[in-house]
């Protein structure tokens, strides 16, 4: 039975703490079950016996995130019929350290990524730091549609996280969330009137909406499995998350009615969606949701895909893959404002590593909706993850780049041009990218 142990680093993957991390013939995350066929609303999840089951362990070598009580491994399954169910976690402070992100990544992604920068040989004239925490880590940013808003989920005060406020071109924050637990994952509605997240105040991960004026938050999912990720449809009615599944052992998909919680679909299988800002861009007018999923066979990788889903007649449909590589695991997928372009994090096959248990660097990448025009948009020997894309043509991201996890923004200005055949300056040109 292979298992895969995580660092103690923080507490939040784009999240806090998740002590979820999947594993199967490679360190990368298999979400195990098959694979859904035909029209995926009208599928129930189901076990088989080479599934990922989640088990309680006790870690060696020194702190781990199941003797800190916060979380434990996945192994793989030898033969069980169906997953073991899922315990209960208290909603503790894990371990802490200056990188949360990598730590979440470590455990859903069943990575150990790096917790200090190397020097940067890349140019990066076209890269600005954002944020200035000097303990902690700031991690999960996401932008106003407005571009004059950023939130994020922070460390920088306590061992766990609340979700913070920050005014674009200011350094000056505000607490939204003030909760022993971890608050993590903000994902703001269209209108700017609410704040979705995730949270393990309850126990497990669930997710939440409250006013972005601050406020008593209102318990959306309360099921026993893990929910996360959540993003709002265009119209602001709907929620998309990512469950994972006690009966398929997998990641899945799900919607949410937010007027109407106990309403809920199961969508298919993935992680870490994000609803497209724009509606009607999929198949007949159906609204898009990009994802990542790991494949599986060969080395079960994560690549970037997308399916159309219809709020009118609740169907999900055309599941495509926009882009792979056999060398790197594609994740952390965020649309462009106007879902013409999607920017994603590559982190590079274990094989690549000179570290044996850990990646060097993870840089983010750029292509069309149509799969064309990929370019490098970051490069260098920090972990450059999590994505988002603002106004005025910057991308924002959390690095590691000056030894702390930070947010910074990228002017994607150049990248554009170097996608559409113009020229590129800075450190954004146009490479052989990590895809098929």
């Amino acid at each position: 039975m292979n298992r895969i142990h995580t660092r103690p680093l923080l507490v939040a993957l784009s999240g806090a703490g998740l002590g979820l991390g999947a594993c199967a013939s490679s360190p990368w995350a298999h979400q195990g079950g098959p694979a859904p066929t035909g029209n995926p609303t009208s599928q129930t999840p189901t076990p088989r016996a080479d599934t990922v089951a989640s088990s309680p362990t006790e870690q060696t070598g020194g702190t781990s995130w199941d003797s800190a009580g916060s979380g434990w491994d996945f192994v793989e399954a030898t033969g069980a019929a169906e997953p073991a169910p899922l315990p209960t976690p208290v909603p503790t402070p894990g371990p802490t350290g200056p990188n949360m992100s990598s730590q979440i990544y470590s455990s859903v992604l069943s990575l150990d990524l790096p917790t200090e920068a190397a020097n940067q040989s890349e140019h990066t004239v076209n890269i600005q730091q954002i944020s200035f925490a000097h303990d902690g880590s700031n991690f999960d940013p996401m932008v106003s549609r407005d571009g004059s808003t950023l939130l994020f989920a922070s460390t920088q005060h306590r061992p766990t996280a609340d979700i913070y406020m920050q005014h674009v071109g200011s350094k000056v924050i505000t607490r939204l969330t003030d909760d022993p637990a971890q608050d993590v994952m903000p994902a703001l509605s269209p209108d700017g009137s609410r704040v979705a997240f995730t949270s393990n105040r309850a126990g497990n991960w669930d997710v939440y909406v409250m006013p972005v004026t601050g406020g008593k938050a209102v318990q959306i999912t309360s099921d026993n499995s893990h929910d996360l990720h959540p993003s709002w449809s265009p119209d602001g009615q709907t929620l998309v998350y990512c469950r994972l599944g006690q009966t398929s052992g997998r990641w899945e998909l799900w919607v949410v009615d937010v007027f109407n919680p106990a309403q809920t679909q199961f969508i298919g299988y993935g992680l870490f969606p994000e609803w497209c800002p724009v509606k009607g861009t999929g198949y007949g007018g159906a609204d898009q949701i990009l994802f990542q999923r790991s494949r599986e066979r060969g080395q079960r990788t994560f690549s970037i895909w997308t399916l159309d889903y219809s709020p009118a007649s609740r169907q999900a449909s055309n599941e495509t893959e926009l882009a792979s590589s056999p060398e790197h695991a594609l994740i952390n997928p965020t649309w462009s404002p106007d879902a013409t372009r999607i920017v994603y994090a590559a982190v590079p096959n274990p094989e690549k590593w000179t570290d044996e248990k850990r990646p060097t660097s993870s840089s983010l990448w750029m292509i069309g909706t149509d799969g064309r025009g990929q370019v490098n948009l970051t490069s260098g020997a920090s972990i450059d993850l999590m994505p988002t894309w603002g106004t005025n043509g910057r991308v924002f991201f959390v690095s590691t780049r000056n030894g702390i996890e930070n947010l910074w923004s990228l002017d994607i200005a150049p990248a554009i041009l170097a996608a559409t055949g113009g020229q590129t300056a800075g450190n954004n040109a146009v490479t052989s990218a990590p895809a098929d």
